[in-house]
């Protein structure tokens, strides 16, 4: 099981909403955080891959750290992306994010160099942990190789939870590989292993694991709090929600999903400025617009309806 260091339900992993000038709109930020909120979602991953954060300056993150610290959003539901190539960065994120009252913590690895030891990942990681100093940190470690090129290994996990198993509680699994996640969640009895998609919530959460991190989170939160609490509960219907809950998500796949989360947020808010986007991204086309609209359409999910 789970320890109690770590949020368990659904966490949207999510957008970060844009100036027309591309800068992070920091008032539509947090109103956007606090619909989530309230839409069922139990926190949020801010500065993940769905936030674009690599597309930001440390500056231009740091100013979103600052926001959410002033804002009255709950501190114990956020989760902050802090992990990038250079350790001075991460600590500085890091740093930041504990100021701002927010302990929990997204670390992707530094992903540059390739075909890293165990040791020399772990060390990474450990380094920043020393010298943050804090030891209400809470890691989640970030596993994505298709975007990093570099995996986080169960060797590197053991030689973290050796030497901080009250700090270093999770990992975030976009790998697409429900057989890794369940893996690990044998292996390391009480750390929290998060689906990266909330495709696989349901068998995560029969395998011990807490939920997921989801950037369609941002529109089917309802959904997948359904199949949370169906779980949660033993209800017998949680595997038909999961289904529904699957079909949905793989609609978005089949797209750019920034793009295509940000033109479901277009037609659920009816704001232009959702489109929004930073390069190398860019908007749908107008063939990939009709495309989400009638996949949703065939899934029986209403986007207008979702406000």
């Amino acid at each position: 099981m789970t320890g109690s260091n770590i949020t368990r339900g659904v966490l949207a992993a999510a957008l970060t909403p844009l100036t027309p000038d591309l800068a992070p709109d920091l008032p539509s930020m947090i109103s956007h955080f606090q619909w989530l909120l309230d839409r069922g979602c139990d926190g949020l991953g801010v500065l993940g891959t769905t936030g674009e954060a690599n597309s930001f300056s440390v500056a231009e993150r740091l100013a979103i750290i600052d926001a959410l610290g002033e804002s009255g959003l709950p501190k114990d539901q956020l989760m902050i992306g802090t992990g990038t190539c250079a350790e001075p960065d991460t600590l500085e994120l890091t740093h930041a994010a504990l100021a701002a009252g927010i302990r929990s913590v997204l670390m992707l690895p530094p992903f540059y160099y390739k075909g890293i030891t165990d040791q020399g990942l772990a060390a990474a990681f450990a380094r920043v942990i020393d010298r943050a100093g804090d030891g209400d940190l809470r890691v989640i470690l970030y596993h994505f190789p298709k975007m990093t090129g570099v995996p986080i290994t169960q060797g590197a996990i053991e030689l973290l939870r050796r030497d901080y198993p009250d700090i270093v509680v999770g990992l975030k699994d976009s790998s697409g590989d429900l057989g890794n996640m369940t893996s690990l969640l044998e292996a390391f009895p009480g750390f929290g292993v998060y689906a990266g998609t909330e495709r696989y919530l349901l068998p995560v959460l029969q395998a011990g694991g807490p939920g997921c991190i989801s950037a369609t989170a941002n529109v089917t939160s309802l959904m997948a709090s359904d199949v949370f609490r169906a779980h949660e509960e033993s209800d017998n219907d949680a595997g038909d929600l999961q289904e529904r809950l699957t079909a949905v998500r793989q609609v978005f796949d089949g797209l750019p999903l920034v793009a295509a989360l940000k033109e479901a947020m277009t037609t659920i808010t009816g704001r232009r400025g959702w489109q929004a986007i930073r390069p190398p991204l860019t908007v749908l086309a107008s063939a990939q617009k009709r495309e989400l609209q009638e996949a949703l359409h065939a899934e029986g999910f209403n986007l207008k309806a979702a406000a």
